[in-house]
Parts: structure tokens; sequence; C-alpha cells
């Protein structure tokens, strides 16, 4: 299957809700933890450089905390990675379950 619009052959495509009855891919934990680990560790990590910047540098707790993010982090990528084969299929077992299309460049609607 191709995963573009048949009408602008735009990539932006979301599948409709078809009801409650529709499978869902499984989401990993460990993606559940990764994303917002990241998030938390850019910012310690841009409050470090502004501390650097415009103060008199990182304070210890904020290394420290700075660190237990970035080991998280590497933690939560490490089971990712090893939950990436079943979600890579659960996803694309979610994808060809779909038959009802919408672009969001053109709003363009079809089924297949």
């Amino acid at each position: 299957m191709q995963y573009r619009c048949p009408k602008c052959q735009s990539p932006k495509i979301i599948p409709v809700s078809q009801g409650t009855n529709t499978p869902r891919p499984v989401v990993p934990k460990s993606l559940v933890i990764l994303v917002p680990a990241i998030f938390i560790l850019l910012l310690f990590v841009v409050i470090s450089i502004a501390m650097w910047i415009f103060g008199d540098g990182a304070g210890q707790t904020l290394q420290i905390l700075t660190v237990v993010a970035f080991v998280v982090c590497v933690i939560a990528g490490f089971f990712f990675w090893r939950d990436l084969p079943d979600f890579k299929i659960s996803m694309q077992s979610f994808m060809q379950s779909q038959k009802h299309w919408k672009c969001r460049d053109c709003d363009h609607e079809w089924q297949l």
C-alpha cells in the first residue's frame, strides 16, 4: 500500500476513526518513558547552558539531575530498541487495517 494522498500525492495522511472496535498499535512502555525523558534531558541541558552563560555555572544538583536524565534516556532507548521489532509489526498491522484515510494538506478523504 502506498501511504500518499491520491489527489495531491502528499505523504501527510492520517487514518480516520472507524469506531471503537478498531485495532490500535501497541505502544511499548519504553517509548512512553523515552519521549518525556528526552524532553527533560533537553530542558536540563538548556538550563545548564544558560547558567554557564549568565551565571557562575550549573550547580552540582543540576549536573547530577542531568546525568540521571541521560542515564534514564540511555536505558529507555535500549529497551525501546529491544521492543522496536514488535512495535514495527504492530504499527504495520494497524496501518494495513485502516480503510478510511484523510489528507492533512488538502482534506481529501478516501477509502481503500
